[in-house]
């Protein structure tokens, strides 16, 4: 990937793909004032360069079946035998499992921090199961969401 600056207009286009991932070069262009040929070059630098990383679909998750969702932390034991493995196996625990939406290698007194998706509270405890039967965690500590105020995917400038 380039080191590249993204400029005034790269952020323009970011946007409104944000927005509508789904609009067309020729809207874009129009929305932004400048020729269709263009927009398509940037957009296509941009996703070269991986500043776009890719288009998804937005979906409701309780449509999905997937109403429970929580946080989990997790702590790698300091006594565990080999801490780099073990927190190796946690990050491959999370590669491929799909109810694991987001995992995050933290600083402080835990070592990760999961975003999980799960159908129900049995779902949520199987899940756990699974982690702690797959990986040496010495404390796993859950919170289930309540209500969501704001969740957002965009990232601003």
């Amino acid at each position: 990937m380039q080191n590249r600056i993204i400029d005034e207009i790269d952020y323009k286009i970011i946007e409104q793909l944000q927005d509508d991932a789904r609009i067309s070069h020729s809207v874009l262009a129009e929305k932004i004032g400048m020729p269709v040929s263009t927009v398509r070059d940037r957009v296509k630098r941009l996703e070269q360069r991986g500043v776009i990383k890719g288009y998804t679909a937005v979906v409701d998750a309780e449509a999905m079946g997937k109403s429970i969702m929580a946080f989990i932390r997790l702590s790698i034991g300091t006594t565990s035998r080999n801490y780099i493995e073990a927190k190796a196996e946690v990050a491959r625990i999370c590669q491929v499992e799909p109810d694991i939406l987001e995992c995050h290698g933290v600083a402080g007194e835990d070592c990760y921090v999961l975003k999980v998706r799960a159908p129900t509270p049995v779902g949520l405890e199987k899940l756990l199961e699974r982690i702690r039967s797959q990986a040496e965690v010495s404390k796993s500590v859950t919170n289930i969401v309540l209500t969501t105020v704001k969740e957002n995917i965009k990232i601003v400038p």
